[in-house]
């Protein structure tokens, strides 16, 4: 119970920050490394989307790396990644918060469906206010919807999922800034299940 109280403590602390969105603008890459004990896997993202390496983030705690749109772009020859207008910011935050060795992975993001108050990590900015707010729970990953809408009435549509990457916690974080398309988060979806 002790060790659960812990992983809960860190779990909300990550709800914060793991809301915490900036956009950078160093090189892009259509791959990421996920962290698996001591080594790093590589995983490609998702059609459209690419990794902003200048926006990463480590501390002793947690790896959060920014995902945005981009196109491939062909030009004499030599393919790179470019920029296209953003819609979609993506925060994909790697923890070492290990869940208990007793508690299965569903009986993990079950708590975390029954424990999961929109009250405490919506309103993380004062000039914003929950419109709407719905949760899932899913065999591999819990998420959260909701809009919230700012003072100037800019709407923004998140989705927030939790999972587990060899035994640890994970959160994502797909803010659009206009309706989303089904699609992104069904290529997300996939995703998700091919590194939990």
């Amino acid at each position: 119970m002790r060790n659960l109280r812990k992983v809960f403590g860190v779990f909300y602390l990550l709800l914060f920050l793991g809301g915490c969105l900036s956009v950078g603008s160093g090189p892009l890459t259509n791959f990421i490394y996920i962290p698996l004990g001591q080594t790093k896997l590589k995983h490609k993202l998702p059609s459209g989307f690419c990794l902003d390496r200048s926006a990463n983030t480590l501390t002793g705690l947690q790896e959060t790396l920014l995902v945005t749109n981009c196109i491939e772009v062909n030009n004499d020859g030599k393919a790179y990644f470019s920029r296209r207008p953003v819609d979609t910011i993506i925060n994909i935050t790697f923890t070492r918060s290990k869940i208990p060795k007793k508690m299965s992975r569903e009986k993990y993001l079950l708590a975390i469906a029954e424990k999961m108050e929109f009250k405490k990590f919506l309103t993380a900015s004062s000039d914003k206010k929950l419109i709407f707010g719905k949760e899932q729970l899913q065999d591999k990953f819990f998420h959260v919807n909701f809009r919230r809408v700012n003072s100037s009435q800019r709407k923004e549509f998140v989705r927030k999922y939790f999972f587990l990457v060899d035994n640890t916690v994970a959160v994502m974080t797909i803010l659009s800034f206009q309706k989303p398309n089904i699609n992104t988060y069904s290529s997300f979806e996939r995703f998700i299940r091919k590194i939990s």
